[in-house]
C-alpha cells in the first residue's frame, strides 16, 4: 500500500518561508488588479501595493489566527462566514497602516477582501495544482506492504532449560 500525503491547509506560510514572498508578490498583484476594478480603493503606485500586502501577509501570518482564536464561537455558528468580517478587518486595519493606501468604510474593505480573495485563488490555482501533483507522488518507496507482518521487537533465540538453570 502507498501512502499519499497531501496537506492544503498550509495557507499563511511562515515569513521565513520563501513561499511567504511569493504570496506577497500574489497579494500585491491581486491588490493592484482589484483597485484598478474599484473605485473605493485607491493605491498611488506599485510600491504602495507591495507594502499593502506585505502589511496584509503579516497581518494574516501573525493577526488572523488570533482573532480566529477569539471568534471561533462565531464562526462555528455562522458556517465560517464571519471569516469575511475578519478578513475585513484586516484590510481596514492595514489602510489605517499603510499611508497611500485607502479604503474608506467597513463595507467597502468586506467587498475588497471578498475580490483580492478570488484573484488570489486564481492567480495561486497553478501553484496549489503543482502542490497537489507533487504531494501525490509515493512519499517512499521502501514501505511496508499490505500483506507483510511487521513486529516492532526483536526476536531472540530461545535458551535451553538446563542453560538457565545452570547460571
Amino acid at each position: 500500500m502507498k501512502a499519499y500525503k497531501i496537506n492544503l491547509n498550509d495557507d499563511s506560510p511562515s515569513p521565513i518561508k520563501g513561499r511567504f514572498w511569493i504570496k506577497v508578490l500574489i497579494m500585491s498583484i491581486s491588490v493592484l488588479i482589484a483597485s484598478y476594478l474599484f473605485n473605493f480603493v485607491q493605491i498611488s503606485s506599485f510600491t504602495t501595493a507591495i507594502i499593502s500586502a506585505l502589511v496584509i501577509s503579516l497581518l494574516n501570518s501573525f493577526l488572523k489566527p488570533i482573532l480566529k482564536l477569539l471568534s471561533a464561537p462565531l464562526i462555528l455558528m455562522s458556517f465560517g462566514l464571519f471569516q469575511l468580517f475578519i478578513n475585513a478587518f484586516i484590510i481596514l486595519l492595514t489602510s489605517r497602516l499603510v499611508s497611500d493606501f485607502r479604503v474608506e468604510s467597513f463595507s467597502d474593505a468586506f467587498w475588497f477582501s471578498i475580490v483580492i480573495t478570488i484573484i488570489n485563488f486564481l492567480l495561486e490555482l497553478p501553484n496549489k495544482i503543482q502542490r497537489i501533483k507533487k504531494n501525490l507522488t509515493p512519499q517512499n518507496e521502501n514501505q511496508i506492504e499490505e500483506n507483510e507482518e511487521f513486529t516492532s521487537y526483536e526476536e531472540v533465540e530461545e535458551e535451553n532449560d538446563e542453560e538457565i538453570n545452570n547460571k
